[in-house]
């Protein structure tokens, strides 16, 4: 996982004045699901950003298919303020159907309190029976215990070439943008 944070932040590290962002309003991380030390990062990494209403996660493939991690891993992982009390919105780009994907889709599901949107992006270079895991973990996340229940669902396909991203990290700076990273572009 990629960041500007990345020397503040290790393994164990705890939330604190010293290395949380409270400004941050919208975050952009990509990561590769089928690593676990990047899968355990990722709540250590949100408590750095308390007030995070916006939550953007792209998906990396990885060439090798590892084992998949324990659920244990999300629960755990509570409390997160910015997706207990700010998140109210996220965006996944590139679901591919590893069931570590779908734990931290649920590990949202039923923690964001304030969520009212969550936008899903499935990877387009899937077999057919890759697609039928994701339509099938998509329907089992319908069922999981939301905390909100005002959030609404949009799923689709992306339209991007296979290793591609729409992400341009100077237009993530730029704060005139709505959606500078084009996460919720819909084509």
């Amino acid at each position: 996982m990629a960041t500007a944070l990345e020397s503040a932040v290790d393994a164990g590290t705890k939330a604190s004045t010293h290395n949380t962002v409270p400004s941050v309003q919208m975050l952009a991380v990509q990561l590769q699901f089928a690593f676990c030390s990047e899968v355990e990062m990722l709540p250590i990494f949100l408590r750095c950003f308390p007030n995070v209403e916006t939550l953007v996660v792209e998906s990396r493939a990885h060439r090798e298919t590892l084992s998949n991690l324990n659920l244990k891993i999300w629960q755990r992982a509570n409390p997160i303020e910015c997706v207990q009390s700010h998140l109210r919105t996220l965006a996944f780009h590139e679901l591919q159907g590893r069931h570590n994907e779908f734990d931290f889709l649920t590990f949202i599901a039923e923690n964001a309190q304030k969520l009212e949107r969550m936008f899903i992006v499935m990877k387009s270079e899937l077999t057919y029976a890759e697609r039928q895991v994701v339509v099938a973990g998509v329907g089992a996340l319908y069922s999981a215990h939301w905390a909100s229940r005002d959030c609404t669902v949009q799923y689709t396909i992306s339209s991007l070439p296979v290793g591609s991203s729409s992400w341009n990290f100077p237009a993530g700076s730029e704060l005139s943008l709505d959606d500078p990273f084009e996460a919720f572009r819909e084509d």
